[in-house]
């Protein structure tokens, strides 16, 4: 495993749209960004890049009952929506492409990068949520007539990444991935959820923190990834 300070973002889609990668050094530099990937193109450049953390934008596997995992309850009650993870007996549904998209990414990681569930990131690959991540960096949610483009482009001018680099929204959330993995290599994260069922990484330091940043709901809708 590498001890650069590089980490990796994923962006996740169902296999006919591939895969978005974004990887910021340490200095919220990005030193690689790259669309349409399929996974073992994906794995290849995970292997040459050598990431510290890999940060995927995908729950990493079904719940284990129920609807929902604990993670999307615990983001729930602070009024950032999250589509919801159920049980695999669902798992047919076509809607579900893009999640059986991901667990792969997972299962092709894990022999390097183990799933993280919870302390220190280094060497793990962690489920991330790039909306959550920006509403977290931003402290709000977004506005009513913001597009998400606009709001998630904002926050990584906010931190320091060149978002001009990046085409897609896809792109975007790739590198929000990355930029909350950049975060919790230098400390400053904390994680949700129930570490048996997979946690959601998020870049801020503590959970006691999340109940005081104010949030708005946007057009009561749900944002989902």
């Amino acid at each position: 495993m590498s001890g650069n300070g590089i980490a990796a973002g994923i962006d996740v889609a169902e296999p006919r749209k591939g895969l978005d990668l974004v990887a910021l050094a340490g200095d919220r530099g990005i030193v690689h960004k790259e669309g349409r990937l399929s996974l073992r193109d994906l794995c290849e450049r995970i292997a040459a890049l050598r990431p510290a953390v890999v940060c995927i934008d995908s729950p990493p596997a079904w719940a284990t009952a129920g609807r929902s995992r604990e993670a999307e309850r615990a983001l729930a009650k602070l009024r950032i929506s999250a589509f919801c993870t159920p049980c695999a007996d669902r798992e047919a549904h076509p809607f579900y492409a893009w999640m059986r998209a991901g667990f792969a990414v997972f299962d092709a990681l894990a022999c390097d990068y183990p799933l993280y569930r919870g302390g220190p990131v280094r060497g793990f690959a962690a489920e991330v949520f790039p909306n959550a991540s920006a509403v977290l960096l931003a402290g709000r949610a977004r506005r009513a007539g913001e597009s998400k483009r606009v709001f998630r482009r904002s926050v990584l001018d906010a931190q320091g990444v060149d978002q001009r680099a990046l085409p897609s929204l896809d792109s975007v959330d790739a590198a929000l991935a990355a930029l909350t993995g950049r975060i919790a290599l230098d400390g400053g994260h904390c994680a949700v959820g129930d570490p048996r069922e997979g946690t959601i990484l998020l870049p801020v330091p503590s959970p006691q923190l999340l109940p005081q940043v104010p949030f708005a709901a946007v057009h009561g809708r749900r944002d989902g990834r």
